[in-house]
Protein backbone atom coordinates (compact mmCIF):
# COMPACT_ATOMS: atom_id res chain seq x y z
CA UNK A 1 0.00 0.00 0.00
CA UNK A 2 1.29 3.45 -0.90
CA UNK A 3 2.14 6.04 1.75
CA UNK A 4 0.82 8.80 -0.51
CA UNK A 5 -2.81 9.73 0.04
CA UNK A 6 -4.26 10.33 -3.42
CA UNK A 7 -7.15 12.27 -1.91
CA UNK A 8 -4.92 14.99 -0.48
CA UNK A 9 -3.00 17.97 -1.76
CA UNK A 10 -4.01 20.86 -3.98
CA UNK A 11 -4.11 18.79 -7.17
CA UNK A 12 -6.51 16.19 -5.73
CA UNK A 13 -9.25 18.12 -7.55
CA UNK A 14 -7.80 16.87 -10.83
CA UNK A 15 -7.13 13.23 -9.96
CA UNK A 16 -9.33 10.47 -11.29
CA UNK A 17 -10.95 7.96 -8.99
CA UNK A 18 -9.89 4.31 -9.12
CA UNK A 19 -12.88 3.34 -11.25
CA UNK A 20 -12.05 5.94 -13.91
CA UNK A 21 -8.42 4.78 -13.94
CA UNK A 22 -9.44 1.15 -14.40
CA UNK A 23 -11.82 2.12 -17.22
CA UNK A 24 -9.15 4.15 -18.98
CA UNK A 25 -6.66 1.29 -18.60
CA UNK A 26 -9.13 -1.16 -20.12
CA UNK A 27 -9.75 1.21 -23.03
CA UNK A 28 -6.03 1.76 -23.46
CA UNK A 29 -5.31 -1.97 -23.57
CA UNK A 30 -7.92 -2.39 -26.31
CA UNK A 31 -6.39 0.43 -28.33
CA UNK A 32 -2.90 -1.01 -28.01
CA UNK A 33 -4.04 -4.42 -29.24
CA UNK A 34 -5.37 -2.92 -32.47
CA UNK A 35 -2.51 -0.48 -33.10
CA UNK A 36 0.00 -1.53 -35.72
CA UNK A 37 3.73 -1.47 -35.04
CA UNK A 38 4.30 1.24 -37.64
CA UNK A 39 1.64 3.44 -36.15
CA UNK A 40 3.00 2.87 -32.63
CA UNK A 41 6.52 3.75 -33.77
CA UNK A 42 5.23 6.96 -35.39
CA UNK A 43 3.33 7.93 -32.24
CA UNK A 44 6.45 7.26 -30.17
CA UNK A 45 8.59 9.47 -32.45
CA UNK A 46 6.05 12.32 -32.35
CA UNK A 47 5.76 12.05 -28.56
CA UNK A 48 9.56 12.11 -28.18
CA UNK A 49 9.91 15.22 -30.35
CA UNK A 50 7.05 16.95 -28.49
CA UNK A 51 8.53 16.03 -25.10
CA UNK A 52 11.98 17.31 -26.14
CA UNK A 53 10.52 20.64 -27.35
CA UNK A 54 8.47 21.05 -24.19
CA UNK A 55 11.48 20.23 -22.00
CA UNK A 56 13.61 22.80 -23.83
CA UNK A 57 10.91 25.48 -23.61
CA UNK A 58 10.24 24.94 -19.91
CA UNK A 59 13.95 24.62 -19.03
CA UNK A 60 14.68 27.97 -20.65
CA UNK A 61 11.86 29.66 -18.75
CA UNK A 62 12.54 28.06 -15.35
CA UNK A 63 9.19 26.26 -15.46
CA UNK A 64 9.03 22.52 -14.89
CA UNK A 65 5.70 21.61 -16.51
CA UNK A 66 3.69 24.56 -17.78
CA UNK A 67 4.65 26.52 -20.87
CA UNK A 68 4.88 30.30 -20.55
CA UNK A 69 1.35 30.98 -21.84
CA UNK A 70 -0.26 28.43 -19.49
CA UNK A 71 1.81 29.72 -16.57
CA UNK A 72 0.84 33.34 -17.28
CA UNK A 73 -2.82 32.34 -17.53
CA UNK A 74 -2.61 30.41 -14.25
CA UNK A 75 -0.83 33.33 -12.56
CA UNK A 76 -3.55 35.79 -13.55
CA UNK A 77 -6.38 33.37 -12.70
CA UNK A 78 -4.82 32.55 -9.33
CA UNK A 79 -4.57 36.24 -8.43
CA UNK A 80 -8.17 36.84 -9.55
CA UNK A 81 -9.45 33.90 -7.51
CA UNK A 82 -7.32 34.52 -4.39
CA UNK A 83 -5.68 37.93 -4.16
CA UNK A 84 -2.13 37.44 -2.90
CA UNK A 85 -1.62 34.14 -4.75
CA UNK A 86 1.00 35.68 -7.02
CA UNK A 87 3.05 37.09 -4.14
CA UNK A 88 3.10 33.72 -2.36
CA UNK A 89 4.20 31.98 -5.57
CA UNK A 90 1.15 29.73 -5.84
CA UNK A 91 1.57 29.32 -9.65
CA UNK A 92 5.23 28.29 -9.27
CA UNK A 93 4.30 25.75 -6.61
CA UNK A 94 1.52 24.28 -8.75
CA UNK A 95 3.91 24.09 -11.73
CA UNK A 96 6.32 22.05 -9.62
CA UNK A 97 3.57 19.79 -8.35
CA UNK A 98 2.29 19.21 -11.88
CA UNK A 99 5.78 18.19 -12.99
CA UNK A 100 5.62 15.10 -10.75
CA UNK A 101 1.92 14.29 -11.15
CA UNK A 102 0.44 11.58 -13.32
CA UNK A 103 -0.21 12.27 -16.97
CA UNK A 104 -3.95 12.07 -16.33
CA UNK A 105 -3.79 14.72 -13.60
CA UNK A 106 -1.64 16.94 -15.81
CA UNK A 107 -4.12 16.51 -18.67
CA UNK A 108 -7.10 17.43 -16.47
CA UNK A 109 -5.30 20.52 -15.21
CA UNK A 110 -4.49 21.67 -18.75
CA UNK A 111 -8.10 21.00 -19.82
CA UNK A 112 -9.30 23.19 -16.95
CA UNK A 113 -6.99 26.03 -18.03
CA UNK A 114 -8.19 25.48 -21.60
CA UNK A 115 -11.80 25.96 -20.49
CA UNK A 116 -10.90 29.47 -19.31
CA UNK A 117 -9.12 30.20 -22.57
CA UNK A 118 -12.18 29.05 -24.53
CA UNK A 119 -14.49 31.27 -22.49
CA UNK A 120 -12.26 34.31 -23.00
CA UNK A 121 -11.91 33.72 -26.73
CA UNK A 122 -15.64 33.11 -27.23
CA UNK A 123 -16.62 36.19 -25.23
CA UNK A 124 -13.88 38.64 -26.25
CA UNK A 125 -11.80 37.06 -29.02
CA UNK A 126 -8.61 37.09 -26.95
CA UNK A 127 -6.76 34.85 -24.47
CA UNK A 128 -7.60 35.02 -20.78
CA UNK A 129 -4.30 36.64 -19.87
CA UNK A 130 -5.06 39.71 -22.02
CA UNK A 131 -8.54 40.39 -20.61
CA UNK A 132 -9.10 43.57 -18.66
CA UNK A 133 -9.89 43.20 -14.98
CA UNK A 134 -13.55 44.03 -15.66
CA UNK A 135 -13.81 41.46 -18.47
CA UNK A 136 -12.19 38.74 -16.35
CA UNK A 137 -14.38 39.52 -13.34
CA UNK A 138 -17.52 39.39 -15.50
CA UNK A 139 -16.48 36.02 -16.96
CA UNK A 140 -15.58 34.59 -13.55
CA UNK A 141 -18.96 35.73 -12.21
CA UNK A 142 -20.73 34.12 -15.19
CA UNK A 143 -18.76 30.87 -14.86
CA UNK A 144 -19.32 30.61 -11.09
CA UNK A 145 -23.07 30.97 -11.62
CA UNK A 146 -23.26 28.06 -14.11
CA UNK A 147 -24.90 24.80 -13.02
CA UNK A 148 -22.64 22.38 -11.13
CA UNK A 149 -22.57 19.97 -14.09
CA UNK A 150 -21.29 22.62 -16.53
CA UNK A 151 -17.79 21.76 -17.81
CA UNK A 152 -16.44 25.29 -17.37
CA UNK A 153 -17.93 25.52 -13.87
CA UNK A 154 -16.20 22.26 -12.98
CA UNK A 155 -12.93 23.65 -14.35
CA UNK A 156 -13.44 26.77 -12.23
CA UNK A 157 -14.05 24.71 -9.09
CA UNK A 158 -10.94 22.59 -9.71
CA UNK A 159 -8.64 25.55 -10.38
CA UNK A 160 -10.17 27.45 -7.43
CA UNK A 161 -9.63 24.45 -5.16
CA UNK A 162 -5.99 24.00 -6.18
CA UNK A 163 -5.20 27.71 -5.90
CA UNK A 164 -6.99 28.32 -2.60
CA UNK A 165 -5.65 25.18 -0.94
CA UNK A 166 -2.11 26.11 -1.96
CA UNK A 167 -2.49 29.76 -0.90
CA UNK A 168 -4.07 29.01 2.48
CA UNK A 169 -1.24 26.55 3.20
CA UNK A 170 1.31 29.36 2.97
CA UNK A 171 2.30 31.51 5.93
CA UNK A 172 0.50 34.54 4.42
CA UNK A 173 -2.65 32.50 3.81
CA UNK A 174 -2.64 31.02 7.30
CA UNK A 175 -2.18 34.48 8.82
CA UNK A 176 -5.13 35.67 6.77
CA UNK A 177 -7.17 32.90 8.40
CA UNK A 178 -6.10 34.09 11.84
CA UNK A 179 -2.97 32.02 12.51
CA UNK A 180 -0.67 33.75 14.99
CA UNK A 181 2.24 31.32 14.84
CA UNK A 182 1.35 29.35 17.93
CA UNK A 183 -1.70 27.33 16.86
CA UNK A 184 -1.88 24.78 14.06
CA UNK A 185 -5.07 24.59 12.02
CA UNK A 186 -6.45 21.68 10.05
CA UNK A 187 -5.82 21.92 6.28
CA UNK A 188 -8.52 23.75 4.27
CA UNK A 189 -9.71 20.43 2.81
CA UNK A 190 -10.78 19.35 6.33
CA UNK A 191 -13.07 22.37 6.71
Amino acid sequence: MSDVNEDSGPLRHFRAGRRAVLQSLATGVGAVVFASRASAAHVHQVAAVTADSAATTTAESGLLFLDRHAFDTLTILAEQIVPGARATKVPEFLDRLLAVESTDTQKRFMQALGAFEREAREAHGMPWKTLTEAQATALLTKISAQPDNDVTRQAFERIKGAVSETYFSTEAGMKELGWNGSVTFAPPSAC
